[in-house]
Order: C-alpha cells, then sequence, then structure tokens
C-alpha cells in the first residue's frame, strides 16, 4: 500500500500543524534512481498564519543547511543560506541566496482558510547546493509565529526518504 512518490502527492505529517506534500518529477530521458534533471514540487501547509520554510541538510543541523522560506506578507518564496543563529539579526544569520541561485519554480505562498500554505517547485541537484536525493534526505523543518522572518516557533530535523511513501 505504499504510493510512489513519482507519480503522486506524497504526504508527511511534519507535526500536528504541519503537513509536507511533495512529488518528485522525472523527465522522460532518465530513472528515478538516476534522476539526471529531476525537479521536487513541495507544498507546505501550516494551521495558522505565519513564516513557514523547509531546509535541505547534510547532518541535521540548521547552521550549513539551505532553506526554502516562504513569507506571507511579503508574498515571497525565496532561498536562503542559514548561517548563524541569532534571532537579533536575521539578515546576516540567514541570508537571501544570491539571485543566481534563486532558481525556484511555481512558487505561491497564501493565507487562506487559517492556513498558510507555500508550494514550489526545486531542481534536485544544484551546483553548490546540497543535493535533493530521491531517496534518503535529511530535512529541517520551521516555521514562526508571526509573518515577519524571525526565531522559529518549532522546527526539527526528520529523515524523509522520498521514493515511497
Amino acid at each position: 500500500n505504499t504510493k510512489d512518490c513519482t507519480k503522486e502527492l506524497c504526504d508527511n505529517q511534519l507535526s500536528a500543524d504541519y503537513l509536507l506534500r511533495y512529488q518528485i518529477n522525472v523527465p522522460d530521458d532518465t530513472t528515478a534512481d538516476v534522476c539526471d534533471g529531476c525537479t521536487i514540487s513541495m507544498e507546505l501547509i501550516y494551521e495558522g498564519e505565519a513564516w513557514i520554510g523547509i531546509a535541505f541538510s547534510r547532518n541535521g543541523k540548521m547552521v550549513g543547511s539551505e532553506a526554502v522560506i516562504g513569507l506571507p506578507g511579503e508574498n515571497k518564496v525565496q532561498k536562503y543560506n542559514l548561517v548563524g543563529k541569532n534571532p537579533g539579526d536575521v539578515s546576516s544569520s540567514v541570508p537571501l541566496m544570491p539571485e543566481s541561485q534563486q532558481t525556484l519554480s511555481d512558487v505561491s505562498i497564501e493565507f487562506k482558510d487559517g492556513q498558510t500554505v507555500m508550494k514550489f517547485t526545486k531542481i534536485m541537484k544544484e551546483e553548490g547546493e546540497i543535493e535533493i536525493s530521491p531517496g534518503d534526505n535529511t530535512f529541517i523543518w520551521a516555521h514562526g509565529s508571526s509573518n515577519e522572518l524571525g526565531y522559529h516557533s518549532a522546527r526539527k530535523a526528520i529523515q524523509l526518504d522520498l521514493s515511497a511513501a
């Protein structure tokens, strides 16, 4: 009764009020194992109104990871480097990646019916970035308590095998 996450959206309930839905998009000229040119479409649904994000990590630690963060107040979904842990200086702790690395597509974020919903599609293997594998990955999810990017009111590192759910 497993789902094939290359054929349909798979769900992962990150916490009681935070849901991740994702699907791997495999180009016709490759396979899910090789995944040359694969992208991943993600949808994060938070029960509340706040900034939300998911980071791609080598070791489950925030510093050194790379995140996609959605700011509903600014209607922006962008990629950030997680380099520090100073809640008082978010712009230097969590700087935006350079414009050349802002390669997300199909991005949206909205607050609707009491939920913050962020959607994006990301290239899984990008030069100079942490690779997202079609198999096992370490992700860190987080969300804030308001629309302004600041200290996360909840966060957790998770292991996730993207190939099946």
